[in-house]
């Protein structure tokens, strides 16, 4: 029984230390990635979807350049909630400015990024139970459909919040967002809807990440039209190389 005791402790040693290894591997592997992209996929993503191909994102980091304000305090935030103030102010001095090496480099980082983009948004649709409709790991969205609650879905990648999940929705609890009643017939207390600043800092985030442009009648909807009209507007977004393409062609 003796022996039989040892031999389980050394068991149980040896796990915890293979436990404690594969914690300091993951923990040294999250030092250099922020969130899901690394700081040059991050880059090349934000560049990529405000009108760069990416020979031209080459062009503009052959030398050594600060990276976009967004993409730095996106990073920043990330960095601050990881290391101390002094360990957190040497790791920002590393991501303030980034070089490439070629246009080919460029071209694999953001295949890195789209492929790490559209897994990500799959396995949120598998979370959610969703039936997925389409799939664009080069747009950042998913659509899909959720039977239970019987509307859409769209799930949206964002540097600054993380995979978005947002249900077509009419009203919440009916209310409008501006908190009058979706249903002439019935009251409403007036108060705006408390989800209102939440999902205008949502939608801005899309708007802004991806570069999307809104008419002023869109500007005017509700958001629960509005946000339709956004995803649409990701989802037929004409992508750099299709519209370097087109310039050539003109000349």
């Amino acid at each position: 029984m003796v022996k039989i005791y040892i031999h389980l402790l050394i068991n149980i040693y040896q796990n915890a230390v293979k436990f404690n290894q594969k914690k300091l591997k993951a923990a040294f592997a999250r030092k250099y990635t922020m969130g899901l992209l690394s700081t040059h996929e991050a880059v090349v993503w934000w560049e990529y979807h405000h009108g760069k191909p990416t020979s031209d994102i080459f062009s503009e980091y052959e030398e050594s350049k600060d990276i976009p304000e967004y993409v730095y305090e996106v990073l920043s935030r990330e960095i601050d909630d990881k290391f101390s103030a002094k360990k957190a102010k040497e790791e920002k001095l590393k991501i303030r400015e980034i070089q490439f090496s070629s246009s080919a480099y460029v071209s694999r980082v953001l295949s890195r990024a789209k492929s790490k983009i559209e897994d990500n948004l799959k396995q949120h649709a598998n979370s959610h139970r969703l039936d997925t409709e389409n799939v664009d790991g080069e747009k950042g969205l998913l659509t899909g459909f959720d039977y239970q609650a019987n509307t859409n879905v769209y799930i949206v990648f964002t540097l600054g919040y993380g995979v978005i999940v947002w249900y077509e929705h009419t009203n919440y609890g009916g209310k409008l967002c501006d908190g009058s009643p979706y249903d002439s017939q019935q009251k409403s207390d007036g108060l705006p809807c408390p989800k209102l600043e939440e999902c205008r800092e949502t939608l801005d985030a899309v708007l802004h990440e991806y570069d999307l442009k809104m008419n002023p009648k869109e500007e005017a909807m509700y958001m629960t039209e509005q946000s339709v009209r956004i995803f649409g507007k990701l989802g037929t977004k004409q992508l750099p190389r299709y519209q370097r393409e087109t310039t050539e062609g003109d000349n």
